[in-house]
């Protein structure tokens, strides 16, 4: 873990989501280097439809923790990648707003790796 992530805990974090916290920012790293591969192999032409769906199902782990953990901003956009990825998922058509989702990851990335 990044020494920054440590002080970077938000204030008035209760102690017992402090441990939380910090399997949270070292999970993070690995996230964000597996979200980045996926989103290469959509922009490589390859099958959308599994790279789509592992990066909802990540997503949707950042937004089921970053706000409890200090981290509102983050959780709401991930939850939003989470939930636009499903939906054109479930109508069959897994890159129908790819352009204006990719922009979105990227934002959801910089600001995770801001924790980092």
């Amino acid at each position: 873990m990044n020494s920054n992530a440590a002080r970077k805990l938000p204030d008035g974090l209760p102690e017992v989501l402090k441990a939380a916290h910090q399997v949270f920012i070292t999970l993070t790293t690995d996230r964000i280097l597996r979200i980045e591969a996926l989103t290469q192999a959509v922009h490589k032409g390859q099958d959308p439809g599994p790279a789509l769906t592992e990066i909802a199902q990540i997503a949707h782990k950042i937004a089921g923790v970053a706000g409890t953990l200090g981290y509102p901003e983050i959780g709401d956009g991930a939850r939003a990648i989470e939930q636009k990825l499903k939906t054109d998922l479930a109508a069959g058509d897994p890159l129908r707003n790819w352009d204006s989702i990719a922009p979105e990851i990227e934002t959801l990335l910089d600001a995770l790796e801001e924790l980092v």
